[in-house]
């Protein structure tokens, strides 16, 4: 789930942690609760989220069994680093059958407008199109993307949900629909249904024309109130209406059981149809659990559903999940606060067809897939099942070090003593989470996982590794499992350290750890011609601000027919380049205007004004006691304003961390320096504060009341005077570095009387600001010359002026300007410069040019004509001036040049 990370109770101060309503996910997604003292009790039922493992046993070592690897070719283009391998089976081994041909991938596409969001859902509809949703809170909703099929350009949808959810997201994608419920037009593509949790209850809706437009959201789909993780997939035939047939897997979160809600409209409305666990087959009190866990009983893991209809027609659902060993280890476990569970079942559930809209029946039965070791974990967020063309089911998992796979003819005969496969790791990996895959025809499988580097890969958390560094791998079979290629789709690494997958224990963690890329990703086989589609999430440009990526198989195996793909991929062009601040003269963080949309409930999009930053810049003085902290927006105004009446308050933040001694290398102390406001009567009134930033827990600490001023309406600003004791005592000269600031604006929801806060915008965009040195001087020394030719000259003919201004720093100018004082006995002919522009003065007796700003070391040349028109020696003298910094050295400021006329 998307944890919330910037929401909290309005019962604290608004500065306080942002983290006070969290839900925790566990990588088995069981819930269990957060009980946060200061949630009602009837909001803590719906906030406590899936429980998180305080630590973890290490699996029981299987060094009795044999790994056999056969590595058949190693090789990288387009940025993917292919790792072609046998499928090592801990027991036994394969022998090199029919490995997929190397797989490359498109440069991957950052999704414009994605800030926030993390664990993006995807699927592909029959044009090729990818569409991706992904959370970015309770209650800010899910947003929605469309990419174009060759992998170059991508469309923000919005908010398929109008923000009513945003805990889950996921999609399910079926055939075009020849039936439209009341409200719809047409259909014109796939029928496109999404889900979105609120805790409570499950949002969900649809559209039929591509993601052009989406129907009222449905708040209350599910009969199952209070609900956790849904996963959805489509039957490939329509019903006897003209609709699409959507399955819903989701944990009931009182006793953690595996509910299955199914719809026969396409996705819009549902009806519960029973739980998916057959107790007679996995009996009650190995699986159950509790919200109140710890200490109830720990519960399960559910894994995705996949429908599947058979060359009879017949259709068959699939889904996974994992439980601890045994009753006894259950309420172990729950005492312990862990989540290892190492017994792994495939669900199969029969489908008695029935004409709609009646709900079909459904009769389910449980296959144990494989009983590891006590203590072993397999929940390492999440199982997976695939099942490709020709009915071959596939179980997927991970125990943090490798990704482990059975296969099996229908699902329904598996051994569960007999050991998984092992995939090969990538040279260097040893590390591995979150799989997903896809299936295609029969025997192939595309399947993801986030795999790193760096770390030592020791368990029982390998992947809270420090030393981490990640990308997205897939990996591919053609063969029905018995071997496996492994390729690198990311063309960076996506994030560096641990990504925390223990839900809210991730916050509560003394440090918190990192959840930024929260508990999954996906990948889809386009049917068009059987490329892997892939959505990730990633803050490689600004750790702990999570984006999302989307990137396409180019060459390699096609899942849909086996050969070899032909590549139809476009290279996206670059993102731009957000502004860039400097450090002399400043402002040390520049961002784009207008990127402040109001998305939160209530709003339709607009910008908020008041929330867009415009730039910050920090100014000292040699011993003073503080540091200046200034903070611009397009239009500063106290929230609420009529333009977005739904926003209450707001935060406008400023945020550093200081090199050198106050911050070690590998230190991460952050300070802030922050304003928010309040209005009494129609006087807006302002309070600052500084202290330090918690970024794993996205909480301010140590918080002292500091002093300000502020201006009101467009290009507004907060100055904040943050003592220099305040914030870690920099000396003069310290350098204040990884500089960012941001906004946030505060709302009701669901008129339950509680306030939330979420980010609007964010300064720059991605990566960081300009260093500030404490209590700098800039400089910015300008020269200029002038030269002029011919001399001696003629009435009549051209004289030419060459003008050069060169700064020679060490600092930028800001401002630049040149004025030429025409000569009288000369009339003008015309003006050029290599930067700026140049204007003629009214009187005719001045040539202005302004140059703008030139970095350290730059030079401009302007070139002006004009016609003497009498003999004689004409005098002819140029300055530069700039509005800042200072010029230490103005006596190169002026130039003249002295030339002979003759008849």
């Amino acid at each position: 789930m998307r944890a919330p990370r910037l929401w909290r109770f309005i019962h604290r101060p608004l500065t306080e942690s942002r983290r006070a309503v969290k839900r925790a996910r566990t990588c088995s997604g069981t819930t269990r609760a957060a009980r946060p003292t200061d949630v009602p009790l009837k909001i803590r039922s719906l906030a406590g989220g899936t429980r998180m493992p305080r630590s973890a046993h290490r699996a029981r070592a299987l060094s009795s069994l044999m790994v056999v690897l056969f590595v058949a070719s190693l090789s990288s283009s387009l940025g993917a680093s292919p790792v072609a391998a046998a499928t090592s089976l801990l027991g036994g081994g394969h022998l090199v059958t029919a490995l997929p041909p190397s797989a490359t991938f498109n440069t991957n596409l950052l999704l414009s407008g994605s800030s926030g969001a993390g664990e993006p859902s995807i699927r592909t509809d029959r044009f090729g199109r990818s569409f991706v949703i992904a959370p970015i809170g309770v209650p800010a909703g899910c947003k929605a993307f469309r990419v174009t099929h060759d992998g170059s350009a991508s469309a923000f949808l919005g908010f398929p949900d109008h923000t009513a959810g945003g805990g889950d997201c996921d999609w399910a994608i079926g055939p075009q629909e020849t039936a439209a419920l009341p409200g719809f037009g047409a259909p014109s593509d796939d029928a496109l249904a999404y889900s979105s949790l609120t805790l409570a209850n499950i949002t969900t809706g649809k559209s039929n024309d591509g993601g052009t437009t989406f129907g009222p959201p449905n708040p209350y789909s599910q009969q199952v109130a209070g609900d956790d993780r849904m996963w959805m997939s489509a039957d490939p035939k329509l019903n006897s209406l003209g609709f699409a047939d959507v399955y819903m897997t989701y944990h009931d979160v009182s006793v953690i059981d595996i509910q299955l809600g199914v719809s026969r409209d396409g996705g819009q409305t549902y009806v519960q149809n029973g739980p998916i666990i057959n107790n007679t087959d996995v009996p009650p009190p190995q699986w159950q659990g509790g919200i109140n866990s710890p200490p109830d009983p720990a519960g399960n893991g559910l894994g995705n559903i996949v429908a599947r209809r058979s060359v009879t027609g017949q259709l068959t659902l699939y889904s996974i999940f994992v439980t601890p060993d045994s009753a006894q280890d259950n309420i172990n476990q729950g005492l312990a606060g862990t989540g290892n569970f190492n017994r792994v079942y495939e669900a199969v559930g029969t489908v008695t067809d029935l004409p709609a809209p009646t709900a079909p029946v459904i009769s389910w039965r449980n296959y144990e897939v494989f009983h590891g070791p006590l203590g072993a974990r397999y929940d390492r967020i999440f199982p997976i099942t695939a099942v490709d063309a020709g009915g071959r089911v596939y179980a997927i998992w991970t125990d943090g070090n490798n990704i482990l796979v059975k296969a099996d003819a229908t699902g329904t005969g598996w051994n569960p003593a007999a050991a998984p496969s092992l995939i090969p790791n990538p040279a260097g990996v040893n590390t591995t989470i979150m799989p997903w895959a896809d299936a295609g025809k029969s025997g192939v499988v595309d399947l993801v996982f986030y795999g790193a580097q760096g770390g030592a890969g020791a368990q029982p958390s390998p992947q809270d590794d420090v030393n981490n560094q990640w990308n997205v791998y897939m990996a591919q079979t053609i063969d029905g499992g018995a071997t496996w290629g492994v390729f690198k789709a990311s063309d960076h690494i996506i994030h560096t350290g641990p990504i925390c997958i223990d839900g809210l224990g991730c916050n509560l963690s003394t440090p918190a750890r990192d959840r930024t890329l929260l508990d999954f990703f996906q990948v889809s086989v386009d049917p068009t011609n059987g490329a892997a589609d892939i959505a990730y999430t990633d803050d490689h440009a600004a750790p702990g601000s999570g984006v999302l990526y989307f990137t396409r198989q180019c060459t390699g195996a096609s899942a849909t027919t086996g050969a070899a793909l032909i590549n139809d991929c476009k290279v996206p062009p670059p993102p731009p380049t957000p502004p860039q601040g400097t450090t002399c003269p400043g402002p040390q963080i520049l961002d784009f205007l207008n990127d402040a949309p109001n998305n939160y409930p209530g709003g339709s999009g607009q910008n908020m004004d008041n929330l867009d930053i415009v730039n910050a810049s920090f100014g000292s003085s040699a011993g003073s006691a503080n540091i200046d902290v200034t903070l611009t927006i397009k239009n500063l105004q106290a929230p609420p304003t009529p333009e977005n009446p739904n926003v209450l308050s707001g935060l406008w933040s400023v945020y550093w961390q200081q090199a050198g001694t106050a911050n070690a290398p590998g230190g991460s102390t952050w300070w802030f320096a922050q304003a928010t406001t309040t209005v009494s009567g129609n006087k807006m009134l302002a309070a600052f504060s500084d202290g330090t930033f918690d970024a794993g827990a996205d909480a301010y600490r140590g918080r002292h009341t500091a002093t300000g001023d502020f201006t009101t309406g467009p290009s507004g600003s907060f100055v904040i005077h943050v003592p220099r004791a305040d914030v870690g005592t920099p000396a003069d000269g310290a350098t204040l570095t990884n500089t960012f600031a941001d906004t946030a604006g505060a709302f009701l929801f669901a008129g339950n009387g509680l306030r939330y806060i979420a980010r609007a915008d964010r300064a720059p965009d991605s990566n960081y600001g300009s260093d500030y040195n404490v209590a700098q001087t800039c400089r910015a020394d300008l020269a200029i010359t002038k030269m002029d030719a011919p001399d001696p000259a003629h009435v009549g003919q051209n004289l030419t002026y060459t003008i050069v201004v060169t700064n020679n720093g060490p600092d930028k100018a800001v401002g630049v300007s040149v004025t030429d004082q025409l000569p009288k006995n000369a009339g003008y002919g015309a003006t050029t410069t290599t930067q700026g522009s140049c204007t003629l003065k009214p009187s005719k007796t001045a040539v202005v040019c302004d140059v703008g700003t030139m970095p350290s070391g730059a030079s401009v040349t302007i070139t002006l004509v004009v016609k003497p028109t009498s003999k004689g020696t004409i005098t002819n003298t140029a300055s530069v001036t700039l509005v800042s910094p200072t010029d230490p050295n103005t006596a190169n400021n002026t130039a003249t040049a002295k030339t002979t006329v003759q008849p």
